[in-house]
């Protein structure tokens, strides 16, 4: 019974309108986002640039976050992103005093005298810790309003460096040995399919939901024989199906890319990568979104679902915008906008399976909530406002 109610079900998502739209989104997504064809070049010694990095020297992390606040403080212009948005922040006399005070704190001189320096020449004094540093510059900014590169997160993205040629080549072995090419290429699709990921199956899930609402069969599925465990989880999982299919459908693309870049350098690239980040990284996020859909639709009779998860969603996304590479978190959108940077993916990996995880288990426990909900409607305990009656002749007759 439950293999013919999901094929059933994977046969009407196939010929639904949502659908065909969410799919053909997913693939305009990717041509136009994603690029996996770029060339794996080693690097040449003599060059002028190897590229730039994050340096993890705290000297020059608070040597280039010091000189950073002098500029805006002088301009009385700082850069924040409070809710992921850009925007420049002019504060009243008495913050910019605030932000003095910490200046002259720092440097150990007085403020006139500080910006009469360049910046080259602008340091740290040098009895202050590293700790005081981040607490100071942690303090500026929430004067400032948060969302800046000054708080303690973000404090690394001031010290910018230039790249060696040992550390070119570096990364470029990391990329050949450690990730085999394909790897990196799946992490950065995980990154960017994830994002619509945590929004889209929201709509088949609503839609899929109304539909025997709008059309008034509930009340003939709600007298069939099947369980509603059988109902819920084949609606479920031919969501879940139909929606890793297009993904896996792509992948092939990459894959072939990847391989072919791992021919011309010499190794044997990893084929099954995408699809293992794909069932990794990508399907607890759809098995969550999903659940979200379900549920809240079969709760309210209504497309809430689509609210509350746009909300989720962008909160989400835009929380993380000042941290595309490793940010990880409890965050729905796990980010790492970035093709190698394996050993920062080392650092967060475990952090990476804990959220993984903790999505897959809540997007079960909702569906199986849903169930709960569904069976108690079946039993004539919530009328279609779902107010609980108080015998199930009442119920049915609803």
């Amino acid at each position: 019974m439950f293999i013919e109610l999901f094929l059933k079900e994977c046969k009407q998502i196939l010929k639904s309108l949502t659908y065909l739209i969410i799919v053909a989104f997913i693939i305009l997504f990717y041509f136009t986002q994603f690029d996996s064809s770029n060339t794996v070049v080693k690097p040449k010694e003599g060059l002028e640039s190897y590229g730039s990095k994050y340096s993890d020297d705290k000297n020059v992390i608070m040597r280039e976050s010091l000189r950073g606040l002098v500029y805006e403080y002088s301009a009385n212009s700082y850069i924040a992103y409070p809710i992921g948005f850009y925007k420049t922040v002019t504060l009243k006399e008495e913050n910019q005093v605030k932000i003095k005070d910490i200046i002259e704190e720092i440097t150990g001189l007085p403020i006139d005298k500080v910006e009469k320096l360049s910046r080259n020449e602008i340091f740290p004094v040098s009895s202050i810790s590293y700790e005081q540093f981040e607490g100071l510059m942690e303090k500026a900014d929430k004067i400032i309003g948060g969302g800046t590169d000054y708080s303690k997160k973000m404090l690394h993205k001031n010290a910018i460096v230039p790249m060696t040629y040992e550390e070119a080549l570096e990364e470029y072995n990391s990329l050949l040995y450690d990730d085999r090419i394909t790897n990196a290429t799946a992490r950065l699709f995980s990154d960017y399919m994830g994002i619509i990921l945590a929004i889209l199956p929201v709509f088949l899930a609503v839609t899929r939901s109304l539909r025997d609402k709008r059309s008034l069969a509930d009340g003939v599925i709600f007298a069939k024989k099947s369980s509603s465990v059988n109902i819920i989880l084949s609606r479920y999982l031919a969501n879940v199906v139909m929606l890793l299919l297009p993904l896996m459908i792509i992948a092939i693309f990459p894959t072939l890319e990847c391989n072919y870049l791992g021919d011309i350098v010499g190794i044997k690239a990893d084929s099954l990568a995408f699809y293992k980040y794909i069932f990794a990284w990508l399907l607890p996020t759809i098995l969550i979104t999903t659940s979200v859909g379900f549920f809240i639709t079969e709760l309210t009779n209504s497309a809430l679902a689509i609210l509350f998860q746009g909300g989720w969603w962008f909160v989400s996304i835009f929380m993380s915008v000042n941290n595309l590479v490793g940010n990880v978190g409890m965050n729905l959108v796990p980010r790492f906008n970035s093709e190698g940077s394996y050993h920062v993916f080392e650092k967060i990996f475990n952090e990476l399976v804990l959220n993984r995880i903790t999505y897959s288990i809540l997007g079960i426990l909702l569906i199986l909530a849903t169930v709960f909900v569904y069976e108690a409607k079946r039993k004539g305990r919530w009328n279609k406002h779902g107010k609980i009656f108080k015998n199930k002749q009442d119920g049915i007759l609803a």
